[in-house]
């Protein structure tokens, strides 16, 4: 059944006449005659096939059809009036809704939410996580936070200038590092490496770059995502290859550590880009603020 074939005008004099006392009553709330009231019902009786009301005497009553119809459209219409008092109780607060990569919004956005809440208290942010090879859904997102060149990016994205570049280096747990410490960069071959399959090679690139002789094919312990791979490193199992720059709250917590942070390879950066729904002050309000927090961290390295 299409929306657009429900008889919707008699649908609402009948919600209105099942919980008035009379027709009467129901077409004084309604601004219509009793007639037109009546002509409404037995217009929706002949819709449904099933007859809504019956007569008790001088009472007309719901039968057990009209009943159900009744409870359910009284419950949608109590949906519908508190939806609509919602949304005019926000008519001075505003939305913006990203989508990003799971460990850039996990680690990097979501820990300086608060922040950015406590300073614009009228913006809610709905955040929409996706990981490597998904899409974001343009028609219900505002703004798309990717990993790599704009030209990777969907071809209706406006790109916007990019937030920072992945800086990879060894990260690994203050206990793993307590147990088999980190001086030099031949020392991490002594711990299990940790790879996540959305991010090859990179064990392989950093040590090449280090100058230490291996015999690596994709590291060692693998995971399907990093933000997965994250957590074994938190646990101590092993050391990773990883963007130091995403997971400085996790480091200033002591959850993780950078044994070896001036040494380290330079990756794909953060980009910005504004879907073709995007518009709004609160918009630049909120991208404005991402660019100072990225080079709030560049400054910080």
């Amino acid at each position: 059944m299409q929306t657009r074939e429900l008889p919707l005008v008699a649908l609402r004099a009948f919600a209105v006449a099942a919980r008035s006392d009379s027709l009467t009553t129901a077409a004084a709330e309604l601004g219509v005659t009793h007639g037109a009231v009546s002509k409404q019902i037995g217009a929706l009786e002949e819709w449904l096939g099933q007859q809504m009301f019956r007569r008790d005497g001088r009472r007309s009553i719901l039968t057990p059809y009209g009943q159900i119809l009744a409870d359910r459209l009284g419950q949608s219409i109590d949906e519908m009036r508190g939806a609509c008092e919602y949304v005019r109780r926000q008519k001075n607060r505003f939305v913006v809704s990203v989508s990003a990569p799971t460990t850039f919004a996990m680690y990097w956005l979501l820990p300086r939410l608060v922040e950015f809440h406590t300073k614009n208290p009228t913006i809610s942010v709905w955040m929409a996580t996706r990981q490597t090879g998904e899409s974001p859904d343009l028609s219900a997102t505002d703004i798309v936070i990717t990993r790599g060149s704009a030209a990777q990016a969907d071809s209706r994205l406006r790109a916007a200038e990019a937030l920072f570049d992945d800086r990879l280096t060894v990260v690994s747990s203050p206990q793993l590092l307590k147990r088999l410490p980190v001086r030099r960069p031949i020392d991490v071959l002594r711990h299990r490496l940790i790879t996540a399959a959305t991010r090859p090679g990179e064990w392989e690139a950093w040590l090449s770059m280090a100058e230490v002789q291996h015999q690596l094919l994709e590291g060692g312990d693998r995971f399907d995502h990093l933000f997965v791979a994250m957590h074994a490193v938190r646990d101590g199992l092993g050391s990773i290859i990883a963007p130091s720059n995403l997971f400085g709250a996790s480091i200033a917590k002591k959850q993780l550590a950078v044994p070896l942070p001036k040494i380290s390879v330079k990756g794909p950066p953060y980009i910005v880009h504004h879907t073709p729904r995007a518009e709004g002050r609160h918009l630049r309000v909120f991208t404005d603020w991402l660019y100072r927090e990225a080079a709030r961290g560049r400054n910080a390295g």
